[in-house]
């Protein structure tokens, strides 16, 4: 599961994450299924020896976009979602490999 922990910055607003859960051997693909995102997203490598996965969301929006106060909100919700269907996915697959 995909914790927020946080964000900085301005272009980009780095947005922050951690999954506490999911096997570390899940990182490179986690990380390699990240960059179909339609933002820039990935896993922090800085955190190699780390037992969590840390991610990094980078968002670049334009004035009217940060007019808005949901924007940050809804990315953050937008990108929940499509990292729980990024586990859903890996879970699947590793499953029928184990059948």
């Amino acid at each position: 599961m995909l914790e927020y922990t946080g964000m900085r910055g301005k272009n980009p607003i780095k947005m922050f994450f951690v999954d506490e859960e999911s096997p570390k051997e899940w990182k490179a693909v986690i990380n390699d299924k990240l960059s179909d995102y339609n933002e820039k997203a990935y896993v922090d490598i800085k955190t190699e020896g780390s037992k969590d996965i840390l991610i990094i969301l980078e968002l670049n929006p334009n004035d009217n976009e940060l007019e808005n106060g949901d924007y940050i909100n809804k990315q953050k919700n937008a990108f929940e979602k499509y990292y729980d269907g990024i586990l859903e996915e890996i879970g699947s697959y590793n499953q029928s490999l184990n059948e």
